[in-house]
């Protein structure tokens, strides 16, 4: 099988919430089912530079047993676009942002809960304010549409147009 490294990308407004609990709980997936060739980071559209990401979503992700305590914020770059084989975003504005940042990304930006779902346009909230319960929510959220990417992920790792139905 012709196996290619892919660059996943997960974009969010401030990349300390959303975008970085996705792209540790696709690490910890992808570790897990021992599945490799994938490079998955994360950035915000506004952020500052080098912020951690929140307590509360550190803390959420602790209780799955994901310490993201190391993650530092970016800031989305064009170059960061350009070099992702798929961006995954948060929210319809993220999407319109990528697009107009790097026109020739639309083939490759997409909503979370679209990916692979056949048109499940919506967003995933953002939690930043809310309280912790939200923050699960959230995590959770995320977790179940990661999970069910998975497969995606394996067909895009193999350059199969159809992606498979499993991970074998």
């Amino acid at each position: 099988m012709n196996r290619k490294t892919i660059n996943i990308l997960f974009v969010c407004t401030g990349n300390s919430c959303r975008s970085p609990m996705a792209e540790w709980i696709l690490k910890d997936l992808l570790n897990r089912y021992g599945i490799e060739n994938v490079s998955v980071g994360s950035a915000g559209m506004m952020t500052p530079q080098d912020r951690q990401s929140t307590n509360d979503a550190m803390m959420v992700m602790v209780e799955r047993g994901i310490d993201i305590s190391s993650h530092r914020s970016r800031t989305l770059t064009k170059r960061m676009v350009e070099e992702a084989n798929l961006i995954l975003v948060m929210e319809k504005v993220h999407r319109f942002f990528v697009e107009d940042m790097v026109p020739s990304a639309k083939e490759k930006v997409f909503l979370l809960k679209e990916y692979g779902s056949r048109g499940r346009a919506q967003d995933i909230q953002d939690p930043i304010g809310r309280d912790l319960e939200f923050y699960r929510h959230c995590r959770d959220e995320l977790e179940k549409e990661i999970e069910r990417i998975i497969p995606e992920i394996v067909g895009l790792i193999s350059g199969e147009e159809r992606h498979p139905d499993s991970i074998t």
